[in-house]
């Protein structure tokens, strides 16, 4: 039985491609927008920067740990509709991260939205080996990966900046409506079922 698309239009296979790399440009932004905000964090949930700093090292600590772990318990899921999941469940922990009022508040709900990164990066890459020919395969994953640099280049300062002008939470909110923004992209996009074999 097939599980994975026949061929894709190659223009259709360019804007799923488009999309999955917007997707780590949002899953990249969202993990280090906290740095960039980490002093107005601190101060808004009175506390103290090394404090605020462990919402950090403990996103970093789930997703090393979460990843092979979600990566088993999803590794027959349709990516069709796992991708915009993930992305959705994404957008919405960082619009619930904003009604955070205390620094465990946030922290625990940091933790929930780091299921995010653990799963849509290597689960785009996965997706990606299934529906582009061999041959083309390296140059459509150095786009999609192409998404974690444009991040690290714009995450910290764009979370400095809105957490300068109008505080963290402007920060969250944007990652937040991205998430769902390109959820919705990808829901469009994606063809399906897209299953390992």
């Amino acid at each position: 039985m097939q599980t994975t698309p026949a061929p894709i239009d190659p223009n259709i296979l360019k804007r799923v491609l488009w999309a999955l790399m917007f997707g780590n440009v949002v899953i990249g932004t969202g993990v280090m927008v906290v740095p960039g905000t980490l002093n107005d964090i601190a101060s808004s949930l009175n506390v103290s920067v090394g404090v605020a700093g462990q919402i950090i090292s403990s996103a970093g600590l789930f997703m090393c740990i979460g990843a092979p772990g979600l990566a088993m318990l999803v590794g027959s899921w349709d990516r069709r509709w796992l991708l915009p999941a993930v992305m959705l469940w994404y957008g919405l922990t960082h619009w619930l991260c904003i009604a955070a009022q205390s620094y465990t508040e946030l922290l625990l709900l940091r933790l929930l939205a780091m299921v995010g990164p653990a799963l849509f990066t290597p689960q785009a890459a996965a997706t990606v080996s299934q529906i582009v020919p061999l041959e083309k395969r390296a140059r459509a994953m150095s786009l999609v990966f192409l998404g974690w640099s444009v991040a690290s280049v714009m995450g910290v300062p764009l979370g400095a900046w809105l957490g300068g002008h109008f505080g963290w939470r402007s920060a969250f909110a944007l990652v937040g409506a991205l998430g769902v923004l390109n959820a919705i992209w990808l829901w469009r996009v994606l063809p399906g079922p897209i299953k390992p074999p």
